[in-house]
């Protein structure tokens, strides 16, 4: 079957919404600073979702970004995982199972991620900003909550830094089955459950001493109560998947749920953020 190519030449920044158009038809993604490439089996591409995405692509404010190629039969999904190079961020270093690392690396704790369709390989801001405010953050015996975990690789950091129960959650089938591989291949099985679902999927009697979620705004905003009240007394709420725009909302939200932030981070635009609850 021929895969249709899609290329968008939009900003790292605006790539996440793309994604979540194309994501469910969408055998694999490759992104640069500046363009996001989606392969799509010819079954799954119509006339309705290229205007669908065309239309969020202009009422954001983009016109003429969108190239269209049809290409032969290829695991394009393959071809991505390839392209994922190594990322340091802080302490942690991500790679592909595929990548030996490097003697400057010696040092890193190694995160072994396989991407699959999911996203998490360090590549994006949001993700090196979750990544940099837990590794301050989470400490040997904590209990950690992962909401939208993708490919694992939150879930699997907090292991890494001496967590004692981590529990990763994913609505995406697909993304449950990656971080389920990715768990494995990092030997942290015994500490690290995923399951399918958000928030609500976790014990009502499970409380972290950190709560971690890289999603976007609005989810964010209708789970306040709930990671409320999965959160121990002094534990810490760890928010990503925001703009800088996001800030003033999301702040007066936190602070209606009884949250006060105390370290937030910013990159290409991007905030994230670290509260806990006020005494």
């Amino acid at each position: 079957m021929d895969t249709i190519e899609v290329t968008l030449s939009v900003p790292s920044l605006e790539h996440d919404r793309y994604v979540g158009i194309l994501a469910d038809r969408a055998t694999g993604f490759q992104q640069t600073d500046a363009t996001l490439i989606a392969y799509i089996p010819s079954d799954e591409w119509s006339s309705a979702v290229r205007e669908r995405l065309a239309a969020r692509l202009r009422a954001d404010g983009y016109s003429d970004v969108m190239e269209i190629r049809v290409l032969g039969d290829r695991n394009w999904n393959a071809k991505w995982e390839a392209s994922v190079a190594p990322v340091r961020v802080g302490t942690f270093l991500l790679c592909p199972t595929s990548v030996e690392v490097s003697d400057e690396h010696a040092e890193a704790t190694v995160l072994r991620i396989d991407p699959k369709q999911s996203f998490g390989t360090g590549h994006h801001a949001t993700t090196r900003l979750t990544l940099r405010l837990l590794e301050d953050t989470v400490g040997a015996g904590d209990t950690v909550i992962d909401v939208g975990t993708g490919t694992g690789v939150l879930a699997i950091a907090a292991a890494r830094r001496g967590a004692s129960v981590v529990v990763g959650v994913d609505i995406e089938p697909g993304a449950v089955q990656n971080a389920r591989e990715n768990v494995a291949q990092n030997d942290v099985a015994e500490t690290v459950t995923i399951q399918e679902g958000s928030i609500d999927a976790v014990s009502s009697g499970l409380r972290a001493d950190v709560i971690v979620a890289n999603v976007t705004r609005q989810p964010l905003l209708d789970m306040l109560p709930a990671f409320r009240a999965h959160l121990a007394p002094h534990g810490h709420l760890i928010l990503s998947g925001l703009l800088m725009s996001d800030r003033p909302e999301m702040e007066e939200a936190l602070r209606e749920q009884g949250f006060t932030i105390d370290d937030e981070r910013t990159e290409d635009g991007w905030w994230a953020v670290r509260t806990e609850p006020v005494s």
